[in-house]
């Protein structure tokens, strides 16, 4: 399947490591050009030696998009450095740990809304201007979260960030269908990355209980659909939110299955 991504511009923000690592080296295999973003310098520099190659057109870009004086920076480097913008995955967020409703400060507050929800805004928000001005559409796609679906005790200031993406990806869809810009959003399940390395150890048996599939994803995996949405192939899909979660609490004990599979007689 011609996906027609070579030459494309795509942006992905949070991109050093992880799912969205995994998406830009997806989308450079396809022919297209790739800018990544994350905080880290070295970070980022370790990433470009990762993703480079002869044939591949692939730059990185230091901010911080909860800063609206670096998001500006950032779709300035798209339009003055890479030549445009096609493809922009609002992948960047952040995920605290055992943060009980009780509990919550103002400052987990502006910390979680800022990079996770305020960032997102401004960062489709800019995008969306640019490829405006460019006159031939773009696709937008925006990192959500189970948690938008079923909120696990603890993270509920994670959970109401993630929700409030899910609705923005739907209000985006509409309002940026007259200038042939798509919006969708996807939904990792359990995936196999530094961030979910903590939660794996701690919950190996008890995570993978709740999966259909029995096994945790890989970023490659996400990648390959959102590759997907990215390109011509998915023209008609807008305001859509896709899980990639394998299966995970598509019914209830999802345990059960592979149970009744290993008792079948045939």
């Amino acid at each position: 399947m011609d996906l027609q991504l070579h030459g494309k511009k795509a942006l992905i923000t949070g991109s050093t490591r992880g799912i969205g690592m995994a998406v830009a080296r997806a989308l450079l295999q396809e022919g297209a050009e790739v800018a990544i973003n994350g905080t880290n310098e070295g970070r980022l520099e370790t990433a470009l030696a990762e993703l480079s190659r002869p044939d591949a057109v692939v730059r990185g870009k230091c901010a911080d998009i909860a800063s609206p004086e670096d998001v500006r920076a950032l779709f300035r480097f798209m339009e003055e450095e890479m030549g445009g913008l096609d493809i922009l995955i609002n992948n960047a967020g952040i995920y605290r740990t055992a943060m009980p409703f009780l509990d919550i400060q103002e400052s987990d507050y502006e910390e979680t809304m800022s990079v996770n929800f305020k960032s997102l805004l401004f960062c489709g928000q800019a995008g969306a201007a640019l490829m405006r001005r460019q006159g031939r559409g773009g696709v937008i796609l925006n990192a959500s979260s189970y948690a938008a679906l079923i909120p696990s005790a603890g993270s509920s200031l994670y959970a109401a960030s993630k929700a409030a993406i899910s609705n923005l990806t739907r209000a985006m869809a509409g309002e940026l269908a007259p200038y042939g810009i798509r919006v969708n959003a996807y939904i990792p399940g359990v995936i196999a990355t530094d961030m979910n390395s903590g939660a794996i150890a701690s919950n190996r048996e008890g995570l993978l209980s709740q999966i259909s599939l029995g096994r945790f994803g890989e970023p490659e995996e996400v990648a390959a659909p959102l590759v997907f949405l990215a390109s011509s192939q998915a023209s008609y899909i807008t305001g859509c939110i896709l899980e990639v979660t394998g299966g995970k609490l598509a019914v209830q004990q999802p345990a059960a299955a592979w149970q009744m599979a290993d008792g079948s007689t045939g």
